[in-house]
């Protein structure tokens, strides 16, 4: 009697606890782990303590099978995950019963590759596996000195191809993604080719550089381009495979014009007066090579006047020919080119710093003829390539400017001995003035000029000019300044003054002296003898046999006020150096000329060795430093 007694005791005392309020037991919910698909890999729930009050942190893993990759973690009735994404992680429950599944997707090889080789990075490095349809980080990091371009892929499609960092969506197969470099411009072995079908291209195109603005024809195939290895005081590597050009003629209505050019490269600083343009050289496929990846189009231009060289450099390229090469005089000049063909869009040009300086070279022995499968914009074309004759060296352009003749000066008197007494504001790299004209006191003709190997003919037969001394108050002033011309070396110069004014000049029977500037003279007080043999051909037909010797002045070109008309410097990067020079006696009585101040009769002559005559050579100013 008594043990119920206490039985029911205790019964009624737990029924009262499970009313009482805050004491309701929890409410248990079923967890159950999916897979989709079903083959694709496992879900677990690791806790494995199912069912669980909601709330409760549940740690989850997934496990792909081969050929599978986990994508991430869905709900079919709420409940949130820590990372959806992570195979391993902890779902947090719901208050009812829900399916969590893990997503697979089939994988696939994901291969990853870079252009050339050893150009740079990537990541992912190597192969990794990837889930179909699955948005892939990738970077691409360059090495120097190249530089990342584009990617490209067997398949599948990229956030931004020409972003370095991007994503990549894979297909439903394997890939291979490659990183695009390009190197520094290579140099290029260039050999002699013509189109074994013999036709020439005969397509209309439009170009466009520094120069010229131009439409042409494109004709004959001259020059296939290697790229090449070279070794001289140190090796350059070729950086770009698969870069090669065809040269081809091109025809079209302007005339050409001339342009002289100072360049650098690892042969050193050179002026060279250029003409053309003569042709077009196009970036092209070669056979089994991939196409040439931001290789710009190149406009040549033939260079008339320039310093040779006589170097000796090792070549080797990939016709793996005889690589000892003499390099000899430029050739050509190579601007890079924006050309429009055949109505399209523009090529832009994509490295407006590279240029190319074509030189002869000599390389000894039989040369073998070869056959080129070329592909360009201008279709496919078989080419018969032989001969090595030219090596295109990378160079960078410093300045350009119209070319300014040489000149033979001739002492010069007016026939009635008038002065001009003309009053005019002169202002030049070294300052301004208002000086009065004075008197003629020597005359320039063009002159073609013959040195060592090299003839520079006369571009301008029209210009002439009549140098007329100055007076001004003040004292003149001195500079130090560095000259450079096709004599070859730099020559450090001090002037003083200015002297003399240089007027453009119309002489008799010609037309005006369009595009001649004026020029301020200076005389040169301290400066190196040349000691250079040329020949001069002037107007005058007469002696051409010169010795250059003694810098007497330098010549600045200077903005010229007159009676309210300003004349502008036509072209800035133009200096001329006027040497002394050792030839015969000469005398030309009355020459008819006129010029903005009017019309004159000169008598010009040469009486050595008080009247001696000059040669003004085309000269750039490398620096100028005033004396005090």
């Amino acid at each position: 009697m008594i043990r119920k007694l206490l039985v029911l005791v205790v019964a009624a005392v737990t029924i009262i606890a499970l009313v009482v309020p805050g004491c309701t037991p929890a409410t248990l919910y079923n967890l159950t782990m999916d897979m989709d698909p079903a083959g694709g890999g496992t879900a677990t729930d690791v806790t494995g303590a199912s069912p669980y009050a909601a709330g409760t942190e549940v740690d989850i893993q997934a496990t792909a099978n081969a050929g599978y990759v986990f994508t991430g973690w869905t709900t079919d009735a709420g409940g949130t995950f820590d990372d959806a994404g992570a195979a391993t992680t902890k779902f947090s429950m719901p208050s009812n019963d829900v399916t969590v599944t893990a997503n697979f997707v089939p994988a696939y090889d994901l291969e990853m590759t870079v252009s050339p080789a050893g150009a740079g990075t990537t990541t992912p490095t190597g192969t990794t596996q990837q889930g179909e349809g699955l948005d892939v980080n990738i970077q691409a990091v360059a090495t120097a000195p190249y530089q990342f371009v584009y990617w490209s892929a067997t398949a599948g499609t990229f956030g931004d191809a020409n972003a370095a960092t991007t994503t990549f969506t894979m297909p439903a197969e394997d890939v291979t993604v490659t990183a695009h470099f390009v190197g520094p411009l290579d140099h290029f072995k260039c050999y002699s080719a013509e189109d074994t079908a013999g036709e020439p291209v005969g397509v209309d195109v439009s170009l466009k550089d520094q120069f010229v603005d131009i439409d042409a024809e494109v004709q004959w195939a001259v020059i296939f381009a290697n790229p090449a290895k070279k070794t001289h005081e140190g090796v350059t590597p070729i950086s770009n495979p698969d870069h090669h050009f065809t040269v081809y003629t091109i025809d079209y209505l302007d005339e050409p014009d001339t342009w002289l050019v100072e360049v650098q490269n690892q042969f050193g600083v050179q002026f060279l007066t250029v003409s053309g343009p003569v042709a077009l050289a196009v970036p092209t496929q070669k056979g089994d090579h991939e196409a040439p990846l931001n290789l710009d189009h190149y406009l040549l231009y033939e260079v008339i006047g320039g310093t040779p060289l006589d170097v000796v450099v090792q070549l080797e390229d990939q016709f793996l020919g005889e690589p000892d090469a003499s390099v000899y005089e430029p050739i050509l000049f190579a601007n890079p080119v924006q050309k429009t063909h055949a109505g399209g869009a523009p090529t832009p040009i994509e490295n407006p710093e590279d240029h190319l300086v074509f030189y002869h070279i000599f390389v000894e022995g039989e040369h073998e003829v070869r056959q080129v499968q070329a592909v360009n914009q201008f279709g496919e074309q078989d080419l018969d390539v032989y001969d090595p004759a030219l090596l295109a060296v990378p160079s960078e352009k410093l300045s350009f400017g119209p070319v300014v003749d040489h000149f033979k000066c001739y002492d010069a008197q007016d026939v009635e001995g008038v002065p001009i007494m003309q009053d005019v504001t002169l202002e030049d790299q070294f300052g301004s003035l208002e000086a009065t004209v004075e008197v003629a006191w020597f005359f320039g003709n063009p002159a073609v000029k013959v040195h060592g190997d090299w003839e520079m003919p006369i571009l301008h037969p029209d210009h002439h000019f009549t140098v007329y001394k100055i007076s001004y108050t003040g004292l003149p002033k001195e500079w130090t300044v560095g000259v450079r011309n096709q004599f070859g070396v730099d020559q450090n110069l001090t002037v003083s003054g200015p002297v003399a004014l240089v007027v453009p000049t119309q002489k008799m029977d010609h037309e005006p002296p369009v595009g001649l500037d004026h020029y301020l003279l200076y005389e040169v007080i301290d400066g190196p003898p040349m000691g250079t043999f040329v020949m001069l051909f002037d107007q005058f037909e007469i002696e051409p046999d010169a010795l250059v010797t003694i810098p007497r002045y330098f010549a600045n070109p200077v903005k010229k006020t007159h009676d309210g008309v300003v004349t502008e410097i036509v072209n800035p990067l133009a200096h001329l150096v006027f040497y002394e020079i050792l030839t015969p006696p000469f005398f030309l009585p009355g020459l008819p000329v006129v010029n903005q101040f009017g019309a004159q009769l000169l008598d010009v002559f040469i009486d050595p060795p008080l009247h001696p005559a000059l040669l003004a050579a085309p000269s750039a100013k490398l620096y100028f430093d005033p004396m005090f």
